[in-house]
């Protein structure tokens, strides 16, 4: 019977002990149970408030579009509270002509896009959707979770920026069809001024025809009287129309050659060529030879060989002619007495410069830098045109021409390319 009560008193300790020994590991079970449940608390709240502060929308929605959750960043966003969103359908918010597009479901096809919101104030947001599929434990598909990133303002400076290229583009045409007017117009100012020119030269041309045929006209006209004198004296016979023959003969040669003369000068050069500055400065001399006699004045040019040029004799002849045609009135506009032009030729690196050089008085110094200008002249009854179509004729020989006050005259200097080695290959091909 003692054996049977210590038996039981054993076992009754032993099951104490057992219990006692469950109890603290439940006790510590527990304990640790609420220590994990404080830490997820926390990290909740550190995830909510991590959720809640950042920039995009971070979202949640169930299987029909209908908003579970939503971060503080859609307040921002929609001026919606998140007590007048939860529950609601992500396409209330929508632009009415997005849902249009949109079936009742949430589908995949708005897994990634963009789409405008209606704010609570009535104004519209352009927003980036991207969404990614929820599922169950079955496979099924039970919602969706995601961000929304507003773009507006990036969209609009893109706007802005392409309204600027448009803009931009635009202008960019009516600058270069107003460009392109412009040059027609300075093209079509050009023709009229050369053609211009070339009616001055033309009177110019005409001028100096009458001064070289006036002297064999009245050899001619003489020796026409003298027929009708030779005819009353008897003096008439074959010796007598063989010298009248001669004489008539030389005249008329030399007033066909004056006109050649002319026409070769007055022809343009359709081509560069190598050609002798003196020889075409000599050309523009005997076609005004004349005009500078009846004016009184003197020339003085110094014959210096055959130095080469590259460009247009004839329009080079031209030149020299207008500055020719500018001293001689120079020296009638000042009423100078000893009237005198110096031309002089010289080098200088791959240039050769003819200087011409008078004692008309100068040109006021005010108004120098303007006497190539078109249409200007200190002239009564000058055109303008002359020196203007001097300083073009001489750059299309990638020249040019500057005037400057000597003395008690203007020395007008005209430099041309002359002929090089690299030159000569051109001119044996042409």
């Amino acid at each position: 019977m003692i054996i049977f009560y210590s038996s039981i008193t054993l076992i009754i300790g032993f099951t104490i002990v057992f219990i006692s020994h469950y109890i603290f590991k439940g006790s510590e079970l527990m304990k640790k149970l609420k220590n994990s449940e404080e830490e997820y608390r926390k990290l909740a709240e550190k995830y909510e408030a991590v959720v809640s502060n950042i920039r995009e929308v971070i979202f949640q929605l169930d299987a029909d579009g209908v908003i579970l959750y939503v971060n503080n960043s859609w307040e921002k966003l929609t001026g919606f509270g998140l007590q007048e969103s939860i529950g609601k359908n992500i396409l209330n918010f929508l632009l009415d002509e997005e849902v249009k597009g949109i079936n009742s479901k949430v589908d995949a096809k708005m897994l990634n896009g963009e789409f405008y919101i209606i704010t609570k104030d009535m104004k519209t947001k352009i927003v980036e959707f991207t969404m990614l599929p929820l599922f169950t434990t079955k496979g099924e598909m039970s919602g969706y979770s995601g961000s929304i990133n507003d773009v507006t303002e990036r969209k609009q400076q893109e706007l802005l920026i392409k309204a600027g290229k448009q803009y931009l583009e635009s202008l960019n045409r009516t600058l270069e069809k107003r460009i392109k007017d412009e040059v027609a117009k300075n093209r079509q100012k050009d023709h009229i001024l050369i053609q211009q020119s070339r009616l001055a030269a033309m009177g110019e041309m005409i001028a100096s025809i009458g001064h070289q045929w006036r002297q064999p006209l009245n050899r001619l006209s003489l020796s026409i009287q003298d027929v009708r004198e030779a005819l009353e004296f008897g003096e008439i016979n074959d010796q007598y129309i063989d010298g009248f023959t001669r004489e008539s003969m030389i005249q008329i040669k030399h007033m066909s050659r004056t006109i050649n003369d002319f026409r070769k000068f007055y022809r343009p050069n359709k081509q560069k060529c190598s050609f002798s500055v003196s020889e075409s400065i000599e050309d523009a001399l005997s076609i005004f030879s004349s005009s500078l006699k009846n004016h009184g004045i003197q020339v003085e040019f110094e014959y210096r060989g055959q130095q080469m040029a590259y460009g247009f004799p004839n329009e080079y002849s031209q030149v020299v002619l207008n500055i020719l045609t500018n001293a001689r009135d120079a020296f009638v506009h000042n009423d100078i007495s000893n009237r005198k032009v110096t031309i002089t030729i010289d080098e200088s690196g791959d240039n050769l410069i003819a200087a011409f050089t008078d004692n008309a008085g100068g040109i006021d110094p005010l108004l120098l830098s303007k006497v190539f200008d078109p249409y200007f002249t200190t002239r009564p009854h000058g055109t303008g045109l002359g020196l203007y179509m001097t300083k073009m004729i001489i750059e299309n020989m990638n020249g040019s021409v500057t005037a400057e006050n000597k003395g008690n005259g203007t020395r007008f200097s005209l430099a041309v390319p002359k002929v090089t080695a690299e030159i000569v290959p051109s001119l044996v091909s042409v």
